[in-house]
């Protein structure tokens, strides 16, 4: 999700025109477009759920491990978790609508 800084050889391998972004396309927006959609989902789920889910979905780490990190009781991860993962359902539902429009 970090800036480009490899050398984006598209237009080279198409001919003409074809291939090519214009200047203000959005293109080299991606990353930044996704730390923001990140930001807001987390946001919108406030401290407590989005720490399980960083924890658990982002930097992958186990659920056991997670609970003992954040100081929770035996198995109540699972719980925290489903429930963080169903409001970030609703979020994303609500935000990009039906379809989402995102890859995945």
């Amino acid at each position: 999700m970090g800036p480009r800084v490899s050398q984006n050889w598209d237009r080279f391998l198409t001919a003409g025109g074809r291939g090519g972004f214009g200047p203000d396309s959005g293109v080299g927006d991606g990353p930044s477009a996704a730390r923001r959609r990140v930001a807001d989902a987390m946001t919108d789920l406030g401290a407590g759920l989005s720490d399980v889910v960083l924890r658990c979905c982002c930097y992958l780490e186990g659920l056991e491990t997670a609970e003992k990190r954040l100081g929770w009781s035996a198995r109540s991860g699972k719980i925290v978790l489903r429930i963080a993962l169903t409001r970030l359902q609703l979020h994303y539902a609500r935000t990009t609508g039906p379809g989402g429009g995102l890859i995945g």
